[in-house]
C-alpha cells in the first residue's frame, strides 16, 4: 500500500524550481576558498558525562581513517586534509547511523582543527540523532563561535542546526516545521551544488523535524532523486531512497538503491543491512542472510577492536532481530533462538522506555514454537518490568499462552491488564514510536480472542480482517516479517478451528503479503486436509518442505510428523 502526504508536493515544487539553476551553472563540487586560520586551545563539551546515554569518553575515542564507508567529498574550509577526511568519514557514519563511529570521527576531526565548523556542526546533527537536544544546541553554539572561520555556504549550514533545533523541541508545532523546510529551502537555493543541504531538504519533508530519512515521503524522493542528477554516486541519497520506497511499498525499487548502497559503501554496517531489507522482501531469503552475517561481523570486529558493549549500538540490536527473523522464515530455530537469546540480555543505555523492544522476541519465539513452559516464567517476570512497555508485552505473551490452551477468560483478563498498561505506557511514552510498536499487540490477541469465542466470533472476525489490513501496510522490515507471522499464526488458528472459508481468505491475505514463504504453502496443505483433498495437500506440503531444505531437524519434525 503507497503511503501518501499532504505536504508531498512541496519538494517536488522546489526540485522543478531548481532544475534551471543546474542546466545553467552545469557547476561541478569545487573546494571553498581557503580562510584565515587562527589555532586556538580544543575546549571539549563542558560538564557532560553521558551523551544521550552514551560516555561521552567512548563519543570521544580515537578512531582510525577507515576506507569505504561511504565517504563523499564534500569540500569546507578546513585547511588540514586530515582533519577533511575524518569529518568526510564521520559525515558517512552519520548517514549510515554508525552513531558511536560519526562521533568519535567528528571529535577526530576537530582535534585537528579546533576551528573546524562544519565538523561542530556534524556532531549537532549527531547528538538529535542521540537525541540529546542539550548537547545538540550546545554544539552548535560551538560551531558560531567559530563563524568568522567559515565560508557563506557553512554558515547557512550553522542557521539551519539553530532552525531545526527549534522545531525539535517542540515535534509537535507544525509551524515550525514549516519554518525550518522553508529555511533549508531558501539555502539549498542560495547554494545548490551542496549534497548535503538537499538531503536535509528531504529529511525536512517528513513527519517530524528529528527525520532523518527514514520516514520519507513522496516528495522526499523527488529530491533525492534530484541528488543523484549532479550527484550519481552519493552513498547518502541512494540510502534515504532505499527508506523511501520501502514505505511506498515498492521493494524493486527500494532493492536497486539498496545494491548501490552497498556497492559504495561495503564497509559500512548499515548499507549492507539495507540492501538485506529487500533482498529479504522480494523472495531473496539466502542472500539476505549473507549481508546481515556480514554487517554483524563488521560490527562484532568493531566492538572487539575498539573496545565498547555494543548496547552502545542501537544498530546491532536491530540487525541481529531482524537476522533471527530471517533464520525464522527458514525454520532455522536454533539459529534464531541464539540471537533473539542475545538481543534479550542487552541493556539499553538510552531510551528504556523501550526496554520492551529487546525483551519480546525471545519469549514470542518460544511459544511459536510451542515451548511454552519455558516462556511463561519470562512473561511473568516482563509483567513486574521497570516499563510500561515490558508490562504490557508481559500480559500480551500471557494472554497468548492462555489462548493456545483454549483458556477464554484468563486470555481475556490478561488482555485487560496489558491495555491498562499501555494507557499508562501512552502517557509516560515521549514519542508516537512508543505506541505504534506497542499498540498492535495487545490488538492482535483481542482479534484472537474474538476468533476463538463462538459468541463473539462476527466481531472477532470483523477486527481481525481490520488487524489483517494494517499488518499488510507495514514496510519497515522488522514489522514486515514480523507481521509476515502474524498473519501466518492467523491462517494457522483459522484453520485450527475448522473455519475453513475465513482460512481460505487469510491465506491469501498471507500470500500477498510474502508469496514467497514457505509457511503459506504449509497452511494451504492444512486447508486442502479440511476439504479432503489429498493430493492437494501432499503437493503443497511438498512445496513447504522444499522451502524449509535448511531446517532444523527439530522443525520438521514438529511440522512434518511420520505420520503425516
Amino acid at each position: 500500500m503507497k503511503r501518501l502526504y499532504t505536504y508531498s508536493f512541496l519538494p517536488i515544487l522546489l526540485a522543478a524550481l531548481l532544475v534551471g539553476e543546474f542546466v545553467s551553472t552545469k557547476k561541478q563540487l569545487q573546494p571553498e576558498p581557503e580562510l584565515a586560520h587562527i589555532e586556538v586551545p580544543y575546549a571539549p563539551i563542558c560538564g557532560m558525562s553521558h551523551i544521550g546515554g552514551i560516555p561521552y569518553s567512548l563519543l570521544q575515542q580515537s578512531v582510525a581513517l577507515r576506507p569505504n564507508v561511504g565517504q563523499y567529498p564534500t569540500p569546507t574550509s578546513t585547511k588540514s586534509p586530515k582533519a577533511q577526511a575524518y569529518f568526510e568519514q564521520g559525515m558517512a557514519y552519520l548517514h549510515g547511523y554508525a552513531l558511536v563511529e560519526a562521533a568519535r570521527s567528528f571529535h577526530e576531526a576537530i582535534k585537528l582543527d579546533s576551528t573546524f565548523v562544519m565538523a561542530h556542526v556534524g556532531l549537532s546533527r549527531l547528538y538529535i540523532q542521540l537525541e540529546d537536544n542539550k548537547a545538540a544546541l550546545k554544539a552548535a553554539e560551538t560551531a558560531r563561535s567559530f563563524s568568522k572561520y567559515a565560508s557563506d555556504r557553512e554558515k547557512g549550514h550553522i542557521e539551519l542546526r539553530f532552525a531545526q533545533l527549534k522545531a525539535v523541541d517542540s515535534l509537535s508545532n507544525q509551524k515550525l516545521l514549516n519554518d525550518y523546510r522553508t529555511k533549508v529551502n531558501g539555502i539549498v537555493k542560495k547554494f545548490p551544488t551542496d549534497p548535503e543541504l538537499w538531503l536535509l531538504s528531504g529529511n525536512s519533508y517528513e513527519k517530524f523535524a528529528t527525520g532523518r530519512g527514514q520516514g520519507s515521503s513522496t516528495g522526499s524522493i523527488a529530491i533525492y532523486e534530484k541528488i543523484l542528477q549532479f550527484a550519481p554516486e552519493h552513498p547518502a541519497a541512494h540510502h534515504y531512497l532505499i527508506h523511501a520506497y520501502e514505505g511506498m511499498g515498492d521493494y524493486t525499487e527500494a532493492l536497486k538503491h539498496g545494491k548501490a548502497y552497498a556497492r559504495l559503501a561495503p564497509n559500512l554496517a548499515h548499507a549492507l543491512h539495507m540492501y538485506a531489507h529487500d533482498l529479504m522482501k522480494t523472495g531473496d531469503v539466502d542472500n539476505a542472510i549473507a549481508e546481515m552475517k556480514q554487517t554483524d561481523a563488521i560490527e562484532r570486529g568493531l566492538y572487539t577492536s575498539e573496545k565498547y558493549d555494543p548496547m552502545y549500538d542501537w544498530h546491532h540490536i536491530h540487525n541481529i532481530s531482524l537476522l533471527a527473523l530471517c533464520y525464522q522464515y527458514q525454520g532455522r530455530i536454533q539459529e534464531a533462538e541464539k540471537l533473539v537469546k542475545e538481543r534479550f540480555e542487552i541493556k539499553r543505555p538510552i531510551n528504556l522506555e523501550r526496554t520492551f523492544y529487546n525483551k519480546m522476541g525471545y519469549p514470542t519465539l518460544l511459544i511459536t514454537q510451542n515451548r511454552d513452559a519455558e516462556a511463561a516464567p519470562i512473561a511473568v517476570e516482563m509483567t513486574k518490568g521497570k516499563t510500561p512497555g515490558e508490562r504490557v508485552i508481559g500480559h500480551y505473551l500471557l494472554g497468548m499462552i492462555a489462548l493456545k490452551k483454549n483458556q477464554l477468560d484468563q486470555a481475556k483478563a490478561s488482555l485487560k491488564t496489558a491495555q491498562t498498561e499501555l494507557v499508562e505506557a501512552k502517557k509516560e511514552a515521549q514519542t508516537d514510536w512508543l505506541n505504534a510498536w506497542l499498540d498492535p499487540h495487545p490488538k492482535f490477541l483481542a482479534s484472537l480472542i474474538g476468533l476463538h469465542d463462538p459468541a463473539a466470533r462476527e466481531k472477532g472476525l470483523a477486527d481481525i480482517r481490520k488487524f489483517q489490513a494494517s499488518a499488510r501496510d507495514q514496510t519497515g522490515p522488522d514489522p514486515w516479517i514480523e507481521a509476515l507471522f502474524q498473519l501466518e499464526m492467523i491462517a494457522q488458528v483459522a484453520t485450527q478451528l475448522k473455519l475453513t472459508e475465513f482460512a481460505e481468505e487469510s491465506t491469501k491475505v498471507l500470500a500477498e503479503h510474502d508469496p514467497y514463504y514457505p509457511g503459506t504453502h504449509f497452511v494451504l496443505a492444512r486447508i486442502a486436509d479440511l476439504k479432503g483433498d489429498k493430493v492437494t495437500a501432499e503437493n503443497e506440503r511438498q512445496l513447504a518442505r522444499k522451502g524449509w531444505l535448511k531446517a532444523d531437524a527439530g522443525f520438521l519434525a514438529q511440522n512434518f510428523p511420520k505420520n503425516n
